[in-house]
């Protein structure tokens, strides 16, 4: 299922970039993100099984979107491999396009006027950027802190300022763990048993 494919892809990369299994389920962040799975999941439901789901997972979403300050509409189309701020304060509009493998730090708002933004893949978004209108943000780009982009941001490009402006950079190249897709179920089983048990100790053997 492509939203199976898309939650394993968001926990892969957190896992990647260095956070313990046992950390993610306590993170809320990662919780945030596995809600928006789940609403974007009831949407495609059939219309007789949508309402009592809705039922059941909206005050979780308003729970933790009053928490977090993070509030991702299940409106808006976000790929796999999502990683979020710590801090909160992100706001994503209904309309909007978030390709694969993307982060998007505190503060970033990603807002509809006129249209909505669309962002491509491995894109970094700094804390504080706001983008808005129907531009589109090529792969690979980098927003720098608190930029604000109106319009069209090239592929590889690095923007900054306000409005902002294309800078020197290499976009995100280098800056954020690649994405990986989802092993077979039984691979996918055992990576995540291994992670959640101990490490076996290490004997140092002298002569």
């Amino acid at each position: 299922m492509p939203v199976i494919d898309e939650l394993w892809r968001d926990l892969d990369r957190v896992s990647r970039a260095g956070a313990r299994p046992a950390y993610s389920l306590i993170d809320l962040t990662t919780w945030v993100t596995i809600s928006y799975r789940l609403g974007r999941a009831i949407r495609m439901l059939p219309r007789v099984l949508r309402f009592p789901a809705l039922c059941a997972h909206k005050p979780l979403d308003v729970a933790l979107s009053t928490i977090t300050r993070i509030a991702l509409s299940p409106g808006a189309e976000i790929g796999g491999g999502l990683r979020l701020g710590r801090v909160g304060g992100i706001r994503v509009a209904e309309e909007a396009y978030i390709g694969r493998d993307c982060d998007l730090s505190e503060g970033v708002t990603i807002a509809s006027c006129s249209g909505a933004p669309w962002i491509g893949d491995r894109v970094v978004i700094g804390p504080g950027a706001k983008l808005a209108g129907p531009i589109r943000v090529g792969n690979d780009a980098a927003i720098a802190p608190n930029a604000v982009v109106e319009s069209d941001v090239p592929d590889g490009a690095t923007v900054a300022g306000v409005p902002a402006r294309l800078v020197d950079g290499n976009g995100s190249r280098g800056r954020l763990v690649p994405g990986r897709k989802r092993p077979p179920l039984l691979d996918a089983i055992r990576g995540l048993v291994r992670g959640l048990l101990p490490r076996p100790t290490q004997l140092l053997l002298r002569d």
